[in-house]
């Protein structure tokens, strides 16, 4: 994904597909959602209004959405 494609995702909003997440907080029933239709695509650290908030990506917070 480029930059001019987020930007565009990010745009356009939640939708379908397409959900933002600032936290792992209820990521397991994203997941779920998304397994049970036809997919999309989860971007973490992006609040609900497309703002990019950020996450620090660490090897725990792999760990924790592997578990998941």
């Amino acid at each position: 994904m480029n930059k001019e494609e987020l930007r565009l995702i990010l745009e356009e909003g939640e939708g379908y597909g397409i959900e933002f997440k600032e936290s792992l907080t209820n990521l397991d029933k994203e997941l779920v959602a998304f397994a049970n239709s036809l997919g999309g695509r989860i971007f973490l650290g992006v609040a609900d209004d497309g703002k990019i908030k950020g996450i620090q990506v660490s090897n725990r917070l792999k760990s924790q959405i592997q578990d998941i």
